[in-house]
């Protein structure tokens, strides 16, 4: 046997109502363990966890544990520990708040809850070393924090510390899940990422963690036109120069596009030449018309020919590329 001294934040019955105690034969579920004990290792309930370490160390000796056995148990059971456990020393943090632990917030981290289930030991370990380096490819500083990790199939005491904690459930290799536990998930809203392949989960975790992420802003760009020809214009308010373009791909707008949620997003154009923008000096420069023939239009499409007025910019070259794009603020995995 291999020995650790541990605190247990929460004791459940296997239906997962909260119990204080659990009585001879009954079977039980215990939450907060800092690292996972193996089948068969016997769990012993003391007084302290200063009488736990006092046990350890006493059978560590009769087993005649070295130094270096004891440093190797030590690897090991860090080897278990996932997310803020491997990184700030405390597997649970604000998961189990409910349950009267406090804990000191880090504004600078991310803290990402998750739940993980696989079909093997060796999946399990595999599978929590592969969601941590996820979270370390961020640019943010990101903690993926394993609220619960076991062997089989989610239960619905997985999918109730999901709705304490805020966590979604990972399953590796699990065959089949219990209906009634899948139709509870949905009912709470809780997501169930369940995958066969490590590589499709690891990019379905990318679009999880993105939820988590602050928004940042990213370029769309709806279409791109070349300059044909040049003309002045002189209407009733002041000359315009136009340049008369033929669209290479996609849309132009003279107003507002569509976003990714259906809503309206505000459309800018920029010129570019040989490749350079010799427009950047003006970041948002704006449609003053968009017009096919003589006709005012709001939009013309791919294989089209427009004529396009900039507002505050009047320097086209034929052969110019004249490019519409808009900036949203997205949760995307960077």
């Amino acid at each position: 046997y291999t020995y650790f001294a541990h605190s247990a934040f929460v004791l459940f019955t296997v239906n997962g109502a909260t119990i204080k105690k659990g009585v001879p034969s009954q079977p039980v579920r215990i939450y907060g363990f800092k690292s996972l004990p193996k089948a068969g290792d016997p769990i012993v309930c003391v007084q302290s966890e200063e009488v736990a370490d006092q046990i350890t160390e006493r059978r560590e000796a009769l087993l005649g544990a070295d130094q270096s056995s004891r440093t190797s148990s030590t690897e090991a059971a860090e080897m278990q520990v996932m997310g803020t456990a491997a990184k700030r020393g405390s597997s649970m943090e604000a998961a189990l708040a409910k349950y009267g632990q406090d804990v000191e917030a880090d504004n600078s981290q991310i803290r990402i809850p998750v739940i993980i289930r696989a079909d093997g030991e060796g999946s399990l370990a595999a599978l929590k070393e592969s969601l941590l380096g996820v979270g370390d490819e961020s640019s943010f500083d990101i903690v993926v924090d394993s609220v619960y990790s076991g062997i089989g199939p989610i239960s619905t005491s997985d999918v109730r510390m999901a709705v304490e904690s805020g966590a979604s459930i990972f399953s590796f290799g699990i065959k089949q899940n219990d209906k009634a536990t899948l139709s509870m998930a949905e009912a709470e809203g809780v997501e169930i990422r369940s995958h066969d392949v490590i590589y499709s989960l690891l990019d379905d975790a990318k679009k999880m963690f993105a939820k988590h992420l602050p928004a940042t802003p990213v370029e769309i760009v709806h279409g791109k036109a070349k300059v044909q020809a040049i003309f002045d214009v002189n209407n009733k308010k002041d000359a315009e120069r136009i340049a008369g373009l033929a669209v290479l791909d996609g849309t132009l707008y003279r107003e507002n596009a569509k976003d990714s949620k259906g809503g309206r997003i505000k459309c800018h154009y920029r010129v570019l030449r040989n490749g350079e923008n010799v427009s950047s000096e003006r970041r948002e420069l704006i449609a003053s018309s968009l017009r096919k023939v003589k006709e005012d239009v709001d939009n013309v499409r791919r294989g089209e020919e427009c004529g396009l007025g900039l507002l505050d910019f009047t320097d086209f070259e034929k052969g110019d590329i004249i490019e519409c794009f808009s900036v949203e603020m997205k949760q995307e995995f960077v």
